[in-house]
């Protein structure tokens, strides 16, 4: 392949990661600037159906932001293989339908997502700035991560999400709907691996940027560059660790709660 027509093709991909990637930050900063006062006052008020799709929107706005640069390998692996199909006359797909399976998942662990936000926030444990306001609860979440970290349904999803070309060769499907449904079940991978962690997004602050920045750069970190599950193992027991810590120093005290109401 001409290396003009590899330049171009990695070009397009990566120039579409990194414009989706900074719009997804950009709209975050502008919501999390927008919270304030009036966070504090919509966490009091029942929901309704239009506060349930803001809340989906905010989280899918988040999974582009944090977990599209961790896929950027995939998609340009496919964009090559589809390249090369074109070259030799071979039928191609378009790479966005690929990421559309993606972004499909995403939107479901959304809708997920939102609804436990409404759930928690209904029964007040949230601050106004989306972290958990119990102990107790920051401690569970802490302690989901870690043991999930240790199991051997992380270290499978993790060892798809480190080796795409192998996920190609045993999995490749024809045409666009073949395209689609792989992209479905890699990103089904994608959330696989990471699902336990974006529940901390609740310790830290789902609207605290800092923390979001610091948990996207683990994911980036844990599935590119990262070999295997040692990493993977080593922050399990660390979340482990603090958990229990949590725990062993909220309870006897009776500190239950972080934050004041």
């Amino acid at each position: 392949m001409p290396a003009r027509f590899v330049e171009r093709h990695r070009v397009i991909v990566l120039g579409g990661v990194v414009g989706l990637t900074a719009l997804g930050w950009l709209e975050l900063w502008r919501r999390a600037g927008a919270m304030g006062m009036d966070a504090a006052m919509l966490r009091l008020m029942p929901w309704g159906l239009a506060d349930l799709g803001t809340a989906v929107l905010m989280w899918g706005v988040m999974m582009i932001a944090m977990m599209l640069p961790s896929a950027t390998p995939m998609l340009l692996l496919f964009s090559s293989v589809q390249r090369m199909r074109r070259q030799q006359g071979d039928p191609a797909t378009p790479t966005g339908l690929f990421a559309m399976g993606y972004l499909l998942i995403w939107l479901a662990w959304s809708l997920f997502a939102a609804g436990l936000q409404w759930m928690l926030q209904a029964l007040l444990l949230l601050s106004p700035h989306l972290a958990t306001t119990s102990a107790l609860l920051g401690a569970a979440f802490l302690l989901l991560a870690g043991c999930y970290q240790l199991t051997p349904w992380k270290d499978a999803c993790l060892a798809q999400c480190q080796s795409p070309l192998g996920f190609l060769l045993t999995r490749w499907r024809e045409g666009p709907w073949g395209a689609l449904r792989m992209g479905l079940h890699h990103g089904a991978y994608c959330l696989g691996c990471c699902w336990a962690l974006m529940g901390l997004l609740f310790v830290g602050g789902v609207m605290n940027l800092l923390w979001v920045a610091a948990l996207a750069g683990f994911i980036l970190l844990e599935k590119v560059v990262a070999q295997g599950p040692w990493l993977s193992r080593v922050t399990g027991l660390g979340l482990i660790g603090w958990g229990l810590i949590l725990v062993l120093v909220a309870a006897p005290a009776g500190t239950f709660h972080i934050y004041s109401h």
